[in-house]
């Protein structure tokens, strides 16, 4: 199979669904590559999380990122992780995380009032789009659970496969103290590429990230 048709599997972030990627799909679209979506199911009846059983390049979205370094397994040809990070929340050996306290409010947030504390956080990710009426606020207390404990660093440097890394310079979700602590110079990914934008970088420049997604595919052989 030729790099140039290798699937590209899209995994969207915490209180997102598949459509945050329909701007980079349209862009693949134009560039002939045919795109993917899973779904952590946090708005709608089950989730849809399975690999192809193929040769696929992957982008993944914060916690999407986090979720492809772990699972991207060996038919995985290549990574571009936006606004990601190998580790969110703060451990005895990484102080630069996001504080345990503020993950804990955003899970009482959830159980008190769901569909404000989803638009609160949309909102100070640098969306105001109304939240989805179907909140399944298990899979997304999961998702939190995953974002406070998941640490991924070990995953990153034996992933196999070359790692792209797209950040933003204003990002209030994942900051860049984060970024720094994550992909470090010699951790085996590439300098991140950096943006001058916040936490949605496939929304604000969708064309930007679609590129990178497409320079992954023209890097590798299946």
């Amino acid at each position: 199979m030729p790099a140039s048709s290798l699937p590209v599997v899209l995994v969207h972030g915490w209180a997102f669904d598949p459509s945050f990627w329909d701007t980079v799909r349209a862009a693949l679209g134009t560039i002939t590559i045919q795109s993917q979506c899973l779904d952590f199911g946090f708005f709608s009846p089950r989730p849809a999380m399975d690999l192809p059983q193929v040769p696929y390049v992957a982008a993944g979205h914060s916690l999407g990122a986090l979720w492809l370094l772990r699972h991207h397994g060996p038919l995985c040809r290549g990574m571009v992780l936006i606004n990601g990070f190998s580790r969110f929340g703060t451990a005895t050996d990484f102080p630069h995380g996001i504080p345990r306290r503020v993950i804990e409010r955003m899970r009482a947030g959830l159980l008190r009032d769901p569909e404000g504390l989803l638009h609160g956080f949309r909102q100070r990710a640098g969306i105001d789009t109304p939240v989805p009426p179907h909140i399944e606020r298990g899979r997304l207390e999961q998702g939190l659970q995953a974002l406070m404990d998941m640490d991924c660093r070990n995953d990153l440097k034996r992933a196999t496969c070359p790692v792209h890394i797209i950040a933003g310079t204003e990002d209030a979700i994942a900051p860049p103290t984060l970024t720094h602590a994550c992909f470090t110079p010699g951790s085996g990914v590439d300098a991140p590429q950096w943006l001058d934008g916040g936490h949605l970088l496939p929304l604000t420049h969708a064309t930007t990230c679609a590129r990178a997604i497409a320079g992954m595919t023209r890097r590798i052989t299946a």
